[in-house]
């Protein structure tokens, strides 16, 4: 009797693994643009293992805290992405919803092959290197998170000048890596070969790294930097009054944060960083990606006021509880359904977004004293250059700031790649990683006799 009864439900709890085990890829569309996202599930002891890659982020083996697949149905929960994924299987398809701090997309997965996640670029770095590489992690003492990261130190006796690579918005790994583009390791390797020492290190929730991340905003994020900063202070190898920080984006933001309380900080790179609030930001972001991508007049207009209504509401609220009661309203009677309402308050209510468009980088650029160079390419559509250059202007002109160097840099986008239109799309087919003329400014700043090397 026993022989019957366990033969038939071995056979079911083996054909379960079967159906659900593999690589499941899919898409979810995101501000105009597809994200790929997919999930490595494999059959355990107890039941289901699973890790999780977004390849366009540079996102790979995130850590999935609970995977369950019962009746046909899967569910994965992602703690530290405050990310989970619920679906059901159907005829070889996975048909489900991914939710992210409180936004749902519709997700459907396919089994598709695990190829290599790295596609090589022209520019990736290549032995031998005449420099040490080191793998080091350091804590942030104010909340007690660690960062992971590599450090790679010139040949040569020292003490070294020394960059700290600080990352764009969203979770990045030590390389930023995007679309298989890894321009912090060119960057590490361009300026180590030249005698600079550099730290790059992964964002929280990615790689080794830790700490909160759902309820993090870009002030939270400038004390990782800060860590960073101390941690090169503690290396003998490193000279303690030569370490500036290079930041892309919101890097940009958070190394001006770093400089105005710690006045140590011997220089600034800020690529592509903002000079306005987040809320303006947006705006021109929204509109310049809408004229690129054909839309009409009329409709940017109206995509225009749309926008307004709600960051009218985000710039005079007091904080995010009301902010999102105000906006609830707005959407609601504008018609929208439950769910569009959730997925559009959660999206400008969350804590990092909340933050970001309210903050004004003005005070903390007018209390950096060291030396500072700002970057920025004629075809970013995101952090739009003739929008921030005249407010970095007008500090300069009405706070004497002489430390300020300013230079836009013709037909580059975002990511400082020569282009066509500056759309996203554009990233993963063009081969450049990050244009020469940039990693040559970058050197030629460090090694300028202020804040030269040894």
């Amino acid at each position: 009797m026993k022989t019957k009864i366990l033969i038939p439900l071995l056979f079911v709890v083996l054909q379960s693994h079967a159906q659900i085990e593999g690589y499941w890829k899919g898409k979810i569309n995101f501000s105009e643009q597809e994200v790929e996202m997919a999930f490595d599930i494999k059959a355990t002891e107890n039941g289901f293992s699973a890790t999780f890659d977004v390849p366009s982020q540079g996102g790979f083996d995130i850590h999935v805290d609970e995977t369950t697949f019962q009746d046909g149905h899967l569910q994965l929960t992602m703690s530290a992405m405050d990310a989970s994924y619920s679906g059901t299987l159907k005829e070889g398809v996975i048909e489900g919803e991914f939710t992210q701090r409180g936004v749902t997309f519709p997700l459907n997965l396919a089994k598709a092959e695990k190829n290599d996640r790295k596609k090589a670029r022209p520019q990736d770095p290549q032995p031998p290197f005449n420099y040490r590489i080191e793998e080091v992690s350091f804590v942030n003492g104010k909340e007690g998170n660690t960062l992971t990261g590599t450090l790679t130190i010139p040949e040569g006796k020292g003490p070294f000048t020394a960059v700290i690579l600080v990352s764009g918005s969203g979770q990045q790994n030590r390389d930023e890596e995007i679309e298989s583009h890894r321009p912090f390791w060119v960057i590490a390797d361009y300026l180590t070969r030249r005698g600079i020492a550099v730290l790059r290190y992964d964002d929280r929730g990615m790689g080794g790294s830790t700490g909160e991340v759902m309820a993090a905003t870009s002030l939270d994020f400038s004390y990782d930097t800060e860590a960073a900063f101390d941690y090169l202070r503690s290396r003998k190898e490193i000279n303690a009054s030569k370490i500036g920080i290079l930041g892309h984006s919101e890097g940009g933001i958070i190394n001006f944060m770093v400089a105005a309380r710690r006045p140590e900080v011997a220089f600034l790179i800020s690529l592509a960083g903002p000079a306005v609030n987040g809320i303006e930001i947006l705006k021109a972001q929204s509109e310049a990606m809408l004229k690129a991508s054909g839309y009409s007049e009329e409709m940017i207009a109206f995509n225009q006021n749309s926008q307004k209504q709600l960051f009218d509401i985000v710039e005079s609220s007091n904080d995010r509880e009301e902010a999102d009661s105000l906006l609830r309203q707005l959407v609601k009677g504008w018609g929208y359904n439950e769910k569009l309402t959730e997925q559009t308050v959660s999206q400008l209510t969350m804590p990092w977004m909340y933050y970001f468009m309210k903050y004004d980088p003005t005070d903390a650029i007018v209390k950096t004293n060291c030396p500072a160079l700002l970057l920025n390419g004629s075809k970013d559509l995101q952090v739009i250059a003739s929008q921030n250059f005249p407010a970095y202007e007008k500090i300069i002109a009405e706070h004497g700031k002489t430390n300020l160097t300013l230079r836009e840099l013709p037909g580059l986008n975002h990511l400082f790649q020569h282009c066509e239109t500056g759309l996203l799309e554009e990233y993963s087919d063009i081969d450049e990683t990050i244009s020469p003329e940039v990693l040559d400014l970058i050197v030629g700043f460090v090694k300028d006799t202020h804040i030269s090397t040894p």
